[in-house]
């Protein structure tokens, strides 16, 4: 066999490794083995694939792309195994890092084809550029592949755009594969490998900084969307905060007319004027019903329920509630109160659809440890629900199906665990958070 030729199909086909960092980077929290273990069993299996892929290139005299294109397919495969992710987000990076790893290799052919002499696999001086040029591809990309992607993943608002990003990663690899030159002869005339090198140079810059605005629109998004979320209960803070003013005002004007009332009562008690003293007390006697009992000790959360309980209300759903929760979250309260949120809305539409009866809805939320938290919510539903793959439940109707993906989100940033099951009518979330104390936390950033 020939060795040197050997080694040139290995080094052509070593540009599979750069692309596996570059595919596994961004989604190194999300692996099923963990990131040691896959590193390195994805490491010597691709280092055997291509050592296997270089002897079948030499024995039958096929070129590199021949053997490379379905060893790209069992990986791309292996990669979906490894990684917890939709398949949308997958796919899109194990593509945007083939995407890169081939412009790559089609830079390395522009900036080398002086130094080639035929239209087989790379000399062994241009498969090192070529992984060079791999490597500063890496550096240049790093922040992106490294925080910015990892931040656009975990957001729930871009669930459906991850489709049209691999769509447009295909369409670049495809791009890339056709202007790559069938022969390294058509690049001998320098002009044209001029205006080629040029021309592609602009290329990952333009990715770059397509990225980067895709990030920064995220991000700013993202703000607002959590500044409403904040001006939304501090709304719902605001109301509760007025109804709390009102009942003082009313108890107070009650307390301070108490001796009148109470000569008023007395004198229609010894008259026996019965339905006057009835008459008389039901004048004040709502003011005294109503009364005043937060929900919890959390003004935060005791806004939401208090929100909910009156939408409730005002569709003659009953809300049974068992909020045993302190005065300060160990988790931010805008997370807590959108899970939350999230979960009486859903309760609060697919209750109203159920004879009036059956509307009632069961919120259970304790603080099980200090670190533990758990949250169910029970509500009757009719018709029959729908899920997809992550076991989420799926709706068609405007403006739902947002929910539940965002509950999820916020679950799995906490390490938790999210049940759903659905029994004899009756929808049920239960959630588990697995939480940080503040002291662990103060350990953690002195360290």
């Amino acid at each position: 066999m020939n060795q040197e030729l050997m080694l040139r199909h290995v080094l052509e086909m070593a540009i599979m490794l750069p692309a596996a960092f570059m595919a596994f980077l961004p989604v190194r929290r999300h692996l099923k083995l963990g990131l040691l273990r896959t590193f390195l069993e994805t490491g010597i299996l691709l280092i055997l694939l291509i050592s296997l892929g270089a002897a079948a290139c030499v024995q039958f005299q096929v070129g590199t792309s021949f053997v490379l294109l379905p060893l790209l397919l069992l990986c791309m495969e292996i990669f979906f195994l490894q990684v917890d992710l939709s398949s949308a987000k997958k796919l899109f990076c194990f593509l945007n890092a083939a995407m890169l790893c081939e412009f790559s290799t089609l830079y390395s052919v522009f900036l080398t084809a002086p130094l080639e002499h035929d239209d087989g696999p790379f000399s062994i001086r241009s498969g090192l550029i070529c992984l060079g040029m791999a490597l500063l591809l890496i550096v240049f990309f790093y922040k992106t592949l490294n925080v910015k992607i990892p931040y656009l993943l975990h957001e729930d608002r871009l669930n459906r755009s991850w489709g049209i990003l691999s769509l447009v990663s295909f369409a670049l690899c495809i791009v890339l594969y056709f202007i790559n030159p069938e022969q390294i002869s058509l690049l001998h005339d320098e002009r044209i490998r001029m205006i080629g090198l040029v021309s592609l140079a602009m290329y990952p810059v333009a990715v770059f900084a397509l990225y980067h605005l895709y990030w920064w629109t995220s991000v700013r998004l993202n703000e607002t969307a959590e500044l409403k979320q904040e001006n939304t209960v501090l709304s719902m803070e605001q109301k509760r905060y007025e109804e709390l003013r009102l009942y003082m005002d009313e108890t107070r004007t009650l307390r301070h007319d108490f001796r009148q009332h109470m000569r008023v009562i007395t004198e229609l008690a010894a008259e026996e004027k019965y339905d006057k003293l009835k008459a008389y007390v039901n004048q004040f006697s709502d003011i005294v019903k109503k009364g005043y009992s937060p929900f919890c000790a959390n003004m935060a959360v005791d806004a939401v329920a208090s929100h909910y309980s009156t939408l409730a209300e005002s569709q003659n759903i009953k809300i049974e509630w068992n909020l045993n929760l302190p005065r300060e979250l160990p988790l931010p309260e805008m997370d807590f109160c959108a899970m939350l949120g999230n979960l009486l809305e859903n309760a609060l539409n697919a209750t109203a659809k159920v004879a009036e009866e059956r509307r009632r809805i069961d919120v259970v939320c304790s603080m099980i440890t200090d670190t533990m938290l758990g949250l169910s919510v029970d509500n009757p539903y009719t018709g029959k629900i729908r899920f997809n793959k992550d076991r989420l439940p799926v709706s068609r109707e405007p403006g739902h199906g947002i929910g539940m993906p965002s509950i999820a989100s916020t679950v799995q940033r906490y390490n938790g665990t999210l049940d759903i099951k659905t029994k004899d009518g009756i929808f049920s979330v239960s959630i588990m958070l697995y939480l940080k104390n503040k002291e662990h936390e103060k350990e953690g950033e002195i360290s």
